[in-house]
């Protein structure tokens, strides 16, 4: 039985001054199990430490067979594709076909979509049957099609596996154990700067949920310590008050020399140790206190981050109408957002719509966006989601465009799938252009979607996808909104970022669009759902129930 150890890890990058892992351990024995955590907390650089392709400063990992690592980026065609396609062993071959990898799909690596690349990458490591798969997320940008067609091909696969995933669904289906990865000094009073690890049994929901129901219970229990050890700590200096009033009643010092009643009163008293019970409890009453603090500070205080943020609907309250219509797009036009890598149009109709110089024609019914509209939008890639999107946004500026000069301006927020270095550049300029009330609002905003300030400081090359996405809803939501238009936001944001936005987006007052692969993030936050489905060259949107 396969069995990975790790033991007292330590390893930080050059020219660093962070110790990303100290004394760090962990056991994980067969079975898939998933890795989660924050952005920069080390799960990809697990995954290249197990793998030995980065060697760490102290510690030992020791693994007893074959480790396979497959990276996020798929340009670069498996060295083992053709003679693992034509394998002539039917373990082998039967990952192609649970993958649908066909013959003509080898012939045009270059040209094909990010999904049908993460398709061969996923078939090719699993034809070499390592005794422990690795896999830095697998399911970025993928439709639920493709999703489901990776997941049955890894179940199928009866090895060891480990995943870096913020997927809640693919990670239930496939995990039988997540390890959470988090810097210790962030998640607790008096914690160490590196990362540490929480392991649970069951998939990532079920983690996420406990996580979150023990960081409560620690800090319960941590207030209640605490507010125990201040009652005594009351009760004690009460009892220190009671000795000296005592003290002052059995001293001599104010009484008639010639006061001899009083005198022998006082004699009796001290001769009875009243004063000494007193201070018998007080001393009792400390001894608890000290015990009290001690089980205190034993225990590991969760801190609570402040999440979610709020959005100002405008005074343009009317419903927006978006009239029945045909959109059509040539042959050089896309339909929709790639799915991970783009590409011409391919034999599963993910990528560019109207191959071969032919038209793609999606039908889009009466559609009313109303104040309270939040609306999901799901779909195959390739179905025309975006192309839809799109045509939304552009019939709502005309709204806007003809609304009389003193109706109410429509301020209408959109965050695309992908974002040029061009459209990154802009909005880092804007955000150093605003002032200092408007960056500390962003800034507030950032960190309730999990992020910290320092993320933004260096050159545009040090903001990640993920922090980028982020910082646009940010200042997006410094104004009030009439529509908030969301084109996968959760894409390339950690699983600490999307939680944090599924509850912002949650209590959102403005009407709002999103798409997304995600179902879990989309049940949270919508109230209706529009599917488009494409069969050939047309698409139609229907209601979803």
């Amino acid at each position: 039985m396969p069995l990975l150890q790790i033991s007292n890890l330590s390893f930080s990058y050059p020219n660093s001054q962070i110790q990303l892992f100290e004394n760090f351990s962990l056991q994980l024995q067969e079975n898939w199990t998933v890795i989660a955590g924050s952005n920069g907390c080390g799960k990809s650089t697990l995954l290249n430490l197990i793998a030995g392709n980065i060697a760490p400063d102290g510690g030992k990992i020791i693994f007893d067979g074959a480790i396979l690592y497959c990276p996020q980026e798929t340009q670069e065609m498996p060295e083992n594709l053709y003679t693992s396609f034509w394998s002539s062993e039917n373990d082998v071959r039967k990952f192609f076909s649970l993958l649908r990898v066909t013959e003509e799909m080898l012939e045009r690596y270059e040209t094909l979509s990010g999904g049908e690349k993460k398709r061969i990458q996923i078939a090719c490591a699993l034809a070499e049957k390592p005794a422990l798969l690795l896999l830095d997320e697998p399911t970025n940008h993928l439709d639920k099609a493709t999703v489901q067609l990776i997941l049955d091909a890894l179940q199928a696969f009866d090895g060891m596996g480990i995943i870096v995933s913020h997927d809640r669904y693919f990670a239930d289906a496939l995990c039988t154990k997540t390890v959470y990865l988090f810097n210790e000094s962030k998640a607790f009073a008096g914690g160490r700067n590196c990362i540490a690890a929480e392991t649970y049994q069951g998939g990532l929901s079920q983690a996420l949920e406990l996580r979150q129901k023990n960081a409560e219970r620690s800090r319960t229990e941590w207030g209640k310590l605490n507010s125990k050890a201040s009652a005594e700590k009351q009760r004690s200096q009460k009892l220190s008050e009671e000795i000296d009033r005592k003290k002052g009643s059995l001293s001599k010092k104010n009484v008639d020399a010639k006061d001899h009643d009083a005198k022998l009163k006082i004699d009796k008293l001290r001769v009875s140790g009243a004063d000494r019970t007193t201070a018998d409890l007080k001393a009792h009453v400390e001894s608890q206190m000290e015990r009290t603090l001690q089980s205190r500070d034993a225990m590991k205080k969760a801190l609570k981050r402040k999440e979610g943020f709020s959005v100002s609907s405008t005074d343009f309250a009317k419903t927006f109408v978006i009239d029945e219509t045909d959109i059509i797009v040539g042959g050089a036009d896309e339909a929709d957002g790639t799915d991970g890598a783009g590409g011409a149009g391919t034999s599963n109709g993910v990528g560019v719509a109207g191959a071969s110089g032919s038209t793609y024609t999606l039908h889009v019914p009466h559609i009313e966006i109303k104040p309270d509209s939040k609306i999901a939008i799901t779909g195959q890639n390739g179905a025309g989601k975006t192309l839809f999107i799109n045509h939304v946004i552009s019939k709502i500026r005309e709204i806007g465009a003809n609304s009389a000069p003193k109706a109410a301006k429509i301020e209408l927020m959109y965050l695309p799938q992908e974002i040029s270095d061009k459209e990154k550049a802009e909005v880092l300029a804007k955000y150093k252009s605003l002032n200092k009330e408007e960056k500390g609002e962003v800034l507030s905003t950032l960190f309730r979607l999990g992020s910290e300030p320092e993320s933004l400081q260096g050159d545009s090359a040090s903001v990640s996808p993920g922090e980028l996405r982020k910082l646009m809803i940010s200042m997006a939501v410094l104004n009030p909104l009439s529509l908030l238009v969301l084109d996968e936001p959760t894409n390339h944001m950690d699983i600490t970022s999307v939680l944090a936005l599924e509850d912002a987006l949650s209590e959102i007052s403005c009407p709002m669009i999103v798409i997304s692969h995600d179902d879990t993030f989309l049940q949270k936050i919508t109230n209706s759902h529009l599917k488009i489905i494409r069969s050939g060259d047309c698409g139609k949107i229907t209601v979803a129930e």
